[in-house]
């Protein structure tokens, strides 16, 4: 089973840029989708192709947003955000719902999870019809740097003051801290002998984390010790979800400003697959901005990732990033990563 996560940048933008072609020849059978950024109305007919579309798309008008993209209608579906508020769109269709189809006589199930960021698009889940796989896409808060590091000077960093920066780095851990919640819940509850509906499911979360989880992960890693994205504490809820970074050891000695916190470490942690399979390696990098010449030198990050149960992770063949050939052919400025699983399908 072939799987990908790509944070998107904007249905709208995306698809001026090919994106219906990347998707047609991706091979995928699941595509978690980040940022697609449209109210409902707006995404553009027929975008999703041959697949079954679940978004939930909040309430942010022109922000966030998180699709799966599935071969079959999903069994069952679940989000941050009240039920009625995901939307389903059946294959080759703009409006059409999955009971438009005949594959399925109504929409999937749906289970609507609340908590301070349930209208904001940012994380959704689906039971696969054709694989023992629940898969999910989450979308984290890029966030801010605390007051001790964030620049004094007018205008503040990247236009935000102090204040702000501050008041976005709480709020990016208060994310953390319920996704870490949210995460050892579905892990449990798929665990063979958890007694639930879905026990002895496979669990994969996918998505951009806005987090590179240490120096492998970051081209350019001493110039962004004190970097939303790359701060102690963002690093550290990484090792508490899926354990100690390998090149963790290139931090020792160096002298960092931003604070750091303590996270409990998850029941049921997860595995980085990327970093399973690319253990000594210096990325592969998913995201470079738009700016200058980060993407033609490859001064990047790797902020997004697959997380598998343990189990699922060992199933995986492959791992890697469909790197764009040149700057002019990026549908986005995340790359899309793809993973090869040894899972069967009905």
């Amino acid at each position: 089973m072939r799987i990908v996560t790509h944070n998107i940048n904007g249905i709208r933008a995306a698809d001026k840029r090919g994106f219906r072609d990347w998707l047609a020849a991706s091979g995928a059978d699941v595509v978690a989708l980040q940022e697609v950024r449209a109210r409902p109305a707006d995404v553009p007919a027929g975008v999703f192709g041959d697949y079954f579309a679940t978004y939930s798309p909040g309430r942010m008008a022109g922000r966030n947003g998180v699709a799966l993209l599935t071969r079959r209608p999903p069994v069952q579906a679940f989000a941050w955000a009240p039920g009625d508020e995901l939307v389903h769109w059946a294959p080759g269709s703009g409006d059409s719902l999955f009971d438009d189809t005949g594959e399925t006589a109504t929409q999937p199930p749906v289970t609507g999870i609340d908590n301070e960021f349930a209208h904001e698009g940012r994380l959704v889940g689906v039971e696969l019809a054709d694989a023992p796989l629940t898969v999910v896409s989450v979308y984290v808060p890029k966030g801010g740097v605390p007051q001790e590091v964030a620049p004094k000077a007018a205008g503040g960093r990247d236009g935000y003051t102090p204040e702000q920066n501050e008041a976005r780095y709480r709020r990016k851990m208060a994310f953390l801290t319920q996704l870490s919640t949210e995460l050892d819940a579905l892990r449990a509850a798929r665990r063979p002998d958890s007694g639930t509906a879905v026990a002895g499911r496979h669990l994969l979360v996918l998505g951009d984390f806005n987090i590179a989880h240490g120096p492998a992960d970051v081209s350019n890693w001493r110039t962004n010790l004190a970097s939303e994205g790359f701060l102690p504490a963002e690093r550290a809820w990484m090792d508490a979800a899926i354990g100690p970074d390998p090149s963790a050891t290139r931090l020792d000695g160096k002298k960092i400003a931003a604070p750091t916190l303590t996270w409990r470490a998850h029941e049921h942690p997860l595995v980085d697959v990327m970093r399973a399979l690319h253990a000594h390696d210096d990325g592969p990098y998913s995201w470079w901005s738009w700016r200058g010449q980060a993407f033609t030198k490859d001064v990047g990050w790797r902020i997004d990732y697959h997380l598998a149960s343990p189990e699922l992770a060992g199933l995986a063949e492959a791992a890697w990033i469909d790197r764009a050939p040149d700057y002019d052919s990026r549908v986005s400025d995340h790359a899309p990563v793809f993973a090869d699983y040894r899972l069967s399908q009905a």
